[in-house]
């Protein structure tokens, strides 16, 4: 299993995807005085890794909420890193590991029958 997609058209894919991401953690840098940041930012990221981002979303939100609360000012965009660097490692794994692996997995099963 590769980490990076072998074709032109996959490495492209991957990189504007990529870059898509790393646009949603900018949006969130410059964004960090409006108090609806953190929610589009997440269902932006649930939607870019979406379907495996919703149950990463979920499962980080329930441990984030577990954890002990600092007293120092809220800071909402060091707040969302953690979640961010989570849902584009599994949807990057989903999108350009995971669902290729798959797809040629199927396809040899296919040829041989």
């Amino acid at each position: 299993m590769a980490l990076i997609p072998n074709s032109i058209i996959g490495r492209v894919v991957a990189c504007v995807w990529m870059l898509a991401c790393v646009g949603m953690l900018v949006f969130a840098w410059e964004q960090q005085g409006i108090h609806d940041m953190p929610e589009a930012f997440i269902w932006l990221m649930i939607f870019l890794t979406f379907p495996i981002g919703y149950a990463v979303a979920m499962v980080i939100g329930v441990v984030m909420s577990v954890l002990p609360q600092s007293t120092a000012a809220y800071q909402p965009f060091w707040d969302l890193v953690p979640m961010w660097l989570a849902l584009t490692v599994a949807g990057y794994l989903q999108w350009f590991v995971a669902i290729p692996w798959l797809w040629r997995r199927l396809r040899g099963q296919q040829r041989a029958i």
